[in-house]
């Protein structure tokens, strides 16, 4: 297990670099934009009142954090729709990879001829995805530390470290949706499709929600919902429902996942 588990983070660590950079560049980016924002603050107050509310509360902009602070800058952003999509399409790649990219390939047949189980076949694929995705999560969004400080730009770890929790339990719930349904499809495709298309749902349903008080009872159909990275950024708060939504989801969804490859039909596949 540890054997598969190892060339399996082998085999990820050049993903892992080129996203990890494509988001530390943004993270640059933003924090050296950002004093020019803060000297420019009132002048953009005055133009975030001309927006319509619901705007504002789609992309949980607080006009006062978003000119005022490297967190609440940041909230707008980064954490509000560009990091999310690349932790998504990430988590999605190496998901949909681990078993029925496997059998897309025609390499299930020697992993499965290997003297360990499936069950620990499994495991060591999903805890190589998940050490993956928990090395980016932390190493994107502490890497406004470094940069912080080149550029002079007041900033509150802990925040970081609030966000990089509640980023990483959104993405555990995705992973180990898409691990599940990885565990019975033939194809890389099927697993990438349903999960992108349930959270491109989700999204809309967030969406909705913020634009149209009638339908704000959808928000609580997604997971963007509780992927609450204003309050952690901003606020440094992470609402216990929402972690254990996430925890809950992951957890089940990870067993079923596991049950359904130890039984599949080796000839099915």
């Amino acid at each position: 297990m540890l054997t598969l588990f190892t060339k399996t983070i082998r085999k990820s660590l050049i993903s892992l670099v080129i996203y990890t950079i494509i988001s530390v560049a943004f993270v640059w980016m933003y924090v050296a934009l950002f004093p020019s924002i803060f000297k420019e603050r009132e002048k953009l107050k005055e133009a975030f009142e001309a927006y319509p509310e619901g705007l504002l509360q789609a992309f949980a902009i607080e006009i006062d954090t978003f000119v005022g602070s490297l967190e609440g800058f940041m909230a707008g952003e980064y954490f509000s729709f560009l990091w999310p999509i690349i932790l998504i399409i990430m988590v999605i790649t190496f998901a949909s990879a681990a078993i029925a990219g496997e059998i897309d390939k025609g390499t299930i047949e020697l992993l499965l001829a290997q003297p360990i189980s499936r069950l620990k076949i499994f495991l060591a694929k999903y805890f190589s995805g998940l050490s993956i995705i928990t090395a980016f999560v932390f190493l994107s969004n502490f890497s406004v530390v470094p940069f912080a400080t080149l550029h002079n730009v007041d900033y509150r770890i802990q925040n970081y470290l609030a966000v990089s929790i509640i980023g990483f339990l959104f993405a555990f719930a995705i992973f180990s949706i898409c691990m599940m349904i990885s565990s019975f499809s033939s194809t890389r495709g099927r697993p990438a499709a349903i999960t992108g298309g349930m959270l491109i749902i989700m999204y809309g349903l967030n969406l909705f929600s913020s634009f149209q008080e009638s339908l704000s009872s959808l928000k609580y159909a997604s997971f963007f919902h509780y992927y609450d990275f204003n309050s952690a950024v901003v606020h440094n708060q992470i609402d216990i429902l929402n972690i254990a939504l996430f925890l809950v989801v992951g957890i089940v969804t990870t067993i079923i996942g596991a049950i359904i490859f130890i039984k599949r039909d080796i000839a099915t596949i």
